[in-house]
């Protein structure tokens, strides 16, 4: 194990430390976020002292950002924006839809690792990167089989989805459909460890009125452990809740 030498505490709450350490780990709650999990630092406290906790950050608008922020309310700008670092994850995929941003995607292998490691059992990569154009085609599915008011519920309409920016990855274990994820052992792994990573479970349970969206917790979004981990601490569940943004229950009606 690498020493770790701590050389800062940015806040302590609720008994827990937040510390960077010289070897680049960061360690909370004494838990020590792995150390490829802990590239992005920490932000800083607000000038005067204000903890990080109570921090709120400001969402991202060009789509390349980590911390774009892409909801009912914030579509990808431009439409047909596609990112141009998408890789194959070295984890299994179940489709044609396995790439993610470089950054997103090392941060997959190491999350599925550890799962691995934990559970016993294989994270698959069920959709990764999707364009404007396939989003489309699977929105116009969805609303043929269901009506536009049920399809608003679990599918974001062309240009609004998080899947364009390839910073959103649909999991699942392996052998069990994605939409049983939170039922299985390895569901349960990642939603309690998904932050380390730099992940969120982008719609959690009774957040709807928020996200806009029904539960899924297969729906992981990539923003790094800058943002994962304060928000964590704060136990803030929502994207929207982090950057101060107004909930985003449904689209805005047409002008």
């Amino acid at each position: 194990m690498s020493p770790r030498v701590v050389v800062t505490v940015l806040h302590r709450f609720r008994g827990a430390v937040v510390a960077g350490t010289l070897a680049g780990v960061l360690t909370v709650a004494g838990a020590v976020v792995p150390a490829g999990a802990a590239t992005a630092a920490l932000p800083d406290p607000r000038p005067g002292g204000t903890s990080i906790l109570g921090r709120t950050w400001t969402p991202g608008h060009d789509p390349g950002d980590l911390t774009v922020l892409v909801n009912k309310a914030h579509p990808v700008t431009p439409e047909r924006w596609a990112p141009d670092d998408l890789v194959r994850p070295d984890v299994p995929a179940l489709g044609e839809h396995d790439r993610l941003r470089a950054e997103a995607a090392r941060a997959l292998e190491r999350l599925a690792a550890d799962a691995q490691d934990a559970t016993g059992h294989e994270l698959v990569l069920a959709s990764g990167f999707r364009s404007a154009d396939y989003q489309r085609r699977l929105y116009a599915r969805y609303v043929d089989a269901h009506g536009r008011r049920a399809a608003d519920t679990f599918s974001a309409r062309p240009g609004y989805s998080e899947h364009q920016t390839g910073l959103a990855a649909d999991v699942a274990e392996a052998g069990t459909p994605y939409t049983d994820f939170g039922r299985t052992r390895t569901g349960r792994w990642v939603d309690a460890h998904a932050w380390r990573y730099g992940f969120v479970v982008r719609y959690p349970e009774g957040r709807q009125s928020v996200t806009g969206y029904s539960p899924e917790p297969w729906h992981l979004r990539y923003v790094g452990t800058g943002l994962t981990v304060p928000m964590h601490l704060a136990g803030t569940t929502t994207l929207e809740e982090a950057f101060g943004a107004a909930p985003a229950p449904d689209y805005a009606p047409p002008k």
